[in-house]
């Protein structure tokens, strides 16, 4: 079975001037072996498969992982109620807020709160404070859990549509709703919140009949320090969704530094505590790496250049992937290279901030991606001497693709 699901010649995608379509492939700096075992695992309608996408605002806005999500078909995993701590949320789910919400999030030096798998938490200690869940039918759930810390005999209940009123079922930290039949529309409250009561909220997770579940984790700003402040990321990735393969989007704002103050060392090193930490819930999770995309640095209030630590972080990425038998998405080089911002800017596909994507040009990116996942699928169904045969070398990636298509 391929795992392209969809025809890559039905996807209608704008493509901007410079745009290398010869870059966009998995590259596999060591063994694909993990990939390949990850593919059978895909490709067997009796296993079920976690992918978990971490990462800063990219991830946070949605489009992209929704994207991708869609031309996978995979179900959604973890949701989180942005709006209620006043930020931007994805759009393919709505968690619609009542009552007053605080907020601690992975990016703050010295977190308020305990962090977990979403890097952010909504406090409330308001006993009018609420969350409207409405989601697409497709992802409609049985048992729905409600991740967080309660305090001085706070409780959260499920309010569903036909009347009912659920409690729920306790599970370490987690709070376990079980539904008669699958839905996609519900009220979370709280009761005991009067007097001492109060609430931490780090995420709700659906559970759902589909075999492949597809969570996202990104917080605005957040770099791979920011998720190593996240105590409780293993423990809730145990319990809810040991991930099978993590896509890593994290390195533009490790990068947002003036060159000289970047240490690809450190970079490194941050990411090696990461990916650790991850193997303590699956031994035999793969890691696929999403370089920095084109980007401006902001030199000043007013002056704004091309951020030469672009091309450090994927030199960073490759080493990193060589060392675990992880795969590198070039983003960076499939853009055009350093100052393929302008086109995409041009092409009405990027922010004029020439760090974020409109939504055009996060699907165009998710549409490459799904490709270029596609495309390996295809060629490792291929004979021993196909270019992804476990004798092949790819570690030329750094000496053989330079060019920046300026």
């Amino acid at each position: 079975m391929s795992l392209a699901l969809s025809a890559w010649d039905n996807i209608p995608s704008p493509e901007p001037a410079g745009l290398h379509l010869g870059e966009n492939r998995l590259d596999f700096p060591g063994s694909h072996a993990r990939f390949d075992s990850l593919l059978c695992c895909l490709r067997d309608s009796s296993k079920h498969v976690n992918i978990l996408h971490i990462g800063g605002s990219h991830v946070q806005a949605g489009i992209f992982p929704n994207r991708l999500r869609e031309r996978i078909g995979a179900s959604r995993g973890l949701l989180f109620p942005w709006k209620a701590i006043r930020t931007n949320a994805p759009t393919d789910y709505s968690l619609t807020p009542s009552g007053t919400w605080e907020r601690s999030r992975c990016i703050e030096p010295l977190p308020s709160e305990q962090l977990g798998m979403s890097g952010a938490a909504a406090i409330t200690s308001d006993s009018l404070a609420s969350l409207r869940l409405e989601s697409p039918a497709r992802y409609a759930f049985r048992r729905l859990h409600v991740i967080g810390k309660a305090e001085g005999g706070a409780e959260p209940l499920l309010l569903l549509d036909g009347g009912d009123t659920l409690r729920a079922k306790r599970q370490g930290d987690d709070f376990c709703f079980s539904l008669r039949q699958p839905d996609s529309l519900c009220t979370i409250a709280f009761r005991g919140m009067n007097g001492s009561g109060r609430f931490v909220l780090r995420g709700i997770y659906p559970e759902t009949e589909q075999r492949i579940t597809y969570s996202e984790s990104g917080v605005n700003g957040a770099s791979v320090p920011s998720w190593l402040r996240c105590e409780l990321l293993t423990e809730e990735l145990s319990q809810l969704c040991p991930p099978d393969l993590v896509i890593f989007g994290i390195g533009i704002n490790d990068a947002n530094v003036p060159p000289s103050h970047f240490n690809a060392e450190a970079f490194k090193a941050s990411y090696r505590t990461l990916m650790d930490e991850l193997r303590k819930v699956n031994p035999k999770v793969c890691f696929l790496f999403i370089t920095n995309n084109d980007c401006f640095l902001r030199v000043g209030r007013q002056r704004r250049t091309l951020n030469r630590n672009t091309q450090k972080v994927e030199q960073a990425m490759m080493e990193l992937a060589r060392e675990c038998d992880g795969a590198v998405w070039n983003q960076f080089r499939i853009m055009g290279g350093y100052g393929s911002s302008n086109r995409w800017v041009n092409a009405h596909l990027m922010n004029r901030d020439h760090i974020h994507f409109l939504r055009p040009g996060y699907e165009l990116l998710a549409d490459l991606l799904f490709k270029a996942i596609s495309e390996y699928s295809e060629h490792s169904e291929y004979s021993e001497n196909s270019e992804y045969s476990e004798n092949s070398d790819h570690s030329e990636f750094s000496e053989n693709s330079h060019a920046l298509g300026l």
